[in-house]
């Protein structure tokens, strides 16, 4: 169900937030420039304003946040009305403008691609979303971002997977959203989609402030929206990340002519580090000082206020990085990250790692580990050929164009600048191949003795970004070929046309094409389009409860319960051995409108843990005495599917 108040609610948070972070500061004369760059600022200052005030235990309202995002907008407006000093915004129809209102155009395509390709099944895509959507309920309904105090279970809550001490700010967010609009399911697709397609936007203001050139950074934008290693519309933290990037960039870039943009800088950098859970804010940060120690070198400067300003936002990530400590001790911090074995978190994750590593190995390996759900050894050809089979999560593949393009680029760097590549001028350039190094080793990791980021095939999505810089370049290189403007247009035109063709025709099919669901559902699409119907069919506000311990899936569509509480995880333990009668009186207690029975999805669950013929008898032996024990009225049945029931 659309909520247009929560899309607008989200566009006066992110931007009345990001209006308050530059408002002392020396900002672009450009009208759209700074409306859209106030969004991503927005965001990063959202992210850290949530943990702030979630450690200062102040509820996590949407009320909250809008009066924080409009009282400085609201006062510079009143005091402009009071000076007589207001007057409407006269946006200038210059040819800056145009073309960031055409990367706007661009994002606007993209969003249509997501978003469709989003809502073409009923159902959420793989695991991690449907962890997500717990979390987004949970901070829905508790305005609260800890942890609940639980007696008798791990330190980490596993129904909350994606909550403390995982960095929150992704939750949160979708969760505020959603506290104003009653579809989980609409909230998070639309989102998702929203932000990573406004970070297109975002890169472009980066680029052009950057490369200093409007149209390098147009078709750099135009490379990064059609390469499918940048993000899919898969679910998941890494899409605020990622999106993070650029404004904070932009940050780090304004405070050539404003020293005070490192506050924002630093709040952005921190703003990044609580959104996702180490291994991009690492390798977002290398990227970072990367930048920083280059342009040292090139400017022959120390960049003193850019190096403040990273230091500055590890500080602010410890109000939520601190805290947890504070709560579940520093062992056990660590013991999350593998780095200290024998501790509830690490038993919890299954990521301790042995004890006789030094703990220095086991940092190392914490922070640089190559390994990952998908992580391998690459061949050219992953590189060179895009496929709309690929990866759901992080798609790998650049696409034939984009490739020579990126070639061309960095050998006419290498010999056109080889005697000037450290000055001044030429900043961008040597950043980006650095950057370019950095990623291309981070993504090779499995194949090379060191590895140098953790996760290679999630250093994708950072490696696109160079490689649309470098692929500008190699553009405008062979501009130089001849003067004709012809000739000029003819290179333009192959080229926009062979990367439509190469990349971006197989990241439209994939974005559009049908996902795999949860293994709930055996990763049946046609199973899960089944209970979507299902759940559909039931009014908003009532709530399912599963037989089956998989709650996560009744709350991604929407009528989930309380699968964080005490007296739920208490009831689902042995809850086969449990006779009808228990299961009528805690699910009246509890509210719960609706049991549901899935022969499939049961049995897989508890042939796991008592075995198959056990499961297959204990499960029938437990249906019969339900259905039969008059607590519950049929609602609906699918055989070997499900049995709906009714809680009398």
């Amino acid at each position: 169900m659309i909520s247009i108040t929560t899309i607008i609610l989200f566009f006066i948070y992110t931007w009345g937030l990001g209006f308050t972070a530059t408002y002392w500061l020396k900002q672009s004369d450009n009208f759209w420039e700074r409306l859209f760059i106030n969004i991503g600022l927005g965001l990063g200052v959202f992210a850290i304003l949530s943990v702030i005030l979630n450690f200062a235990h102040i509820p996590l309202d949407w009320k909250i946040f809008l009066v924080l995002s409009i009282i400085l907008p609201i006062y510079d407006l009143s005091k402009k009305i009071k000076n007589k000093q207001m007057r409407m915004p006269e946006p200038k129809v210059t040819r800056s403008t145009l073309t960031l209102l055409f990367t706007v155009f661009i994002a606007m395509i993209s969003l249509y691609i997501y978003a469709s390709g989003a809502f073409s099944y009923p159902y959420l895509e793989d695991e991690d979303p449907w962890g997500h959507a717990v979390g987004v309920d949970y901070v829905s309904i508790e305005k609260n971002a800890y942890d609940p105090p639980l007696v008798g279970y791990w330190d980490v809550d596993p129904a909350l997977s994606y909550i403390d001490p995982y960095p929150p700010a992704y939750d949160i967010l979708l969760g505020i959203l959603h506290q104003t609009s009653p579809d989980i399911m609409w909230t998070m697709k639309f989102f998702n989609a929203l932000l990573i397609s406004l970070g297109i936007v975002f890169f472009y203001i980066f680029a052009r402030e950057f490369i200093g050139d409007r149209n390098k950074a147009l078709f750099a934008t135009f490379v990064l929206a059609a390469i499918p290693s940048y993000l899919t519309h898969f679910i998941w933290a890494h899409a605020l990340a990622i999106t993070l990037i650029c404004p904070t960039m932009y940050a780090f870039e304004r405070i050539k002519s404003d020293w005070k943009w490192s506050f924002t800088a630093a709040i952005m950098v921190g703003a990044i580090w609580v959104a996702q859970n180490f291994e991009q804010p690492v390798k977002i940060t290398t990227m970072i000082l990367i930048y920083i120690v280059v342009s040292s070198i090139t400017l022959r400067k120390i960049k003193k206020a850019e190096m403040m300003a990273v230091i500055g936002g590890l500080l602010l990530s410890m109000f939520y990085f601190g805290g947890v400590i504070l709560r579940k001790g520093l062992k056990n911090f660590l013991g999350y990250y593998a780095v200290v074995p024998e501790t509830t978190f690490a038993s919890f994750t299954g990521a301790a790692q042995g004890p006789s590593k030094p703990v220095i190995l086991k940092i190392f390996n914490a922070l640089f580990d190559y390994g990952g759900s998908a992580s391998r050894a690459y061949t050219f050809s992953d590189f060179f050929f895009a496929k709309s089979d690929n990866l759901i999560n992080n798609s790998i593949g650049i696409g034939i164009v984009i490739s020579i393009l990126a070639m061309i680029g960095v050998v006419y760097v290498l010999v056109k600048y080889r005697a000037s590549i450290v000055k001044s001028e030429n900043t961008w350039l040597a950043v980006t191949l650095f950057w370019l190094i950095f990623t291309f080793w981070g993504v090779n990791g499995a194949a090379f003795p060191i590895s140098v980021a953790r996760g290679a095939f999630r250093t994708w999505m950072l490696m696109a970004i160079p490689i649309s810089l470098i692929t500008a370049e190699g553009l405008y290189a062979l501009k130089k070929l001849s003067s004709s403007k012809a000739v000029w247009l003819s290179i333009l035109i192959i080229a926009i046309g062979g990367i439509v063709l190469t990349s971006a025709q197989q990241k439209y099919q994939l974005n559009t094409s049908t996902w795999p669901t949860s293994s709930a559902f055996a990763g049946s699409p046609s199973e899960a389009f089944e209970f979507a119907s299902l759940f559909n069919s039931i009014p908003n506000g009532e709530k399912v409860f599963l037989y089956v311990n998989r709650p996560k899936i009744a709350t991604g569509f929407g009528k989930g319960g309380c699968n964080w509480c005490q007296n739920e995880l208490d009831f689902r333990k042995g809850i086969i051995n449990r006779s009808a009668d228990e299961i009528h009186d805690f699910l009246s207690t509890a509210d719960y409108d609706y049991l549901l029975l899935s022969p499939s999805m049961d049995f897989r669950q508890f042939s796991k843990e008592i075995g198959q013929e056990k499961a297959q008898e204990m499960l029938n032996q437990r249906y019969n005495e339900i259905t039969k024990s008059g607590l519950f009225v049929p609602v609906q049945q699918k055989e070997n599917l499900y049995i709906f029931l009714r809680v009398k």
